[in-house]
């Protein structure tokens, strides 16, 4: 009987150790990629969302520049 619980508390505590110090750092570091991930993904949008926000603006002003259309005549 009591070496069955000396067997069982040495099993658990085996168990538990491969848990704590293999299992657990290795999600931590996959929560903390996704994280990096999504905010690498959040930075590239904003980025995306500014570039064609400048080029709207660029294709405003250019369409505003321009007036109106004078033919050109030749002068002799």
């Amino acid at each position: 009987m009591l070496l069955r619980i000396i067997l069982w508390s040495i099993v658990l505590t085996v168990i538990f150790r491969f848990i704590s110090r293999f299992i657990l750092p290795i999600l931590g570091m996959t929560n903390m990629a996704q994280q990096k991930l999504n905010e690498m993904q959040k930075q590239m949008e904003e980025m995306q969302r500014k570039q064609q926000q400048a080029q709207a603006n660029t294709t405003k002003k250019a369409q505003q520049v321009d007036g109106d259309y004078i033919d050109y005549e030749e002068v002799k």
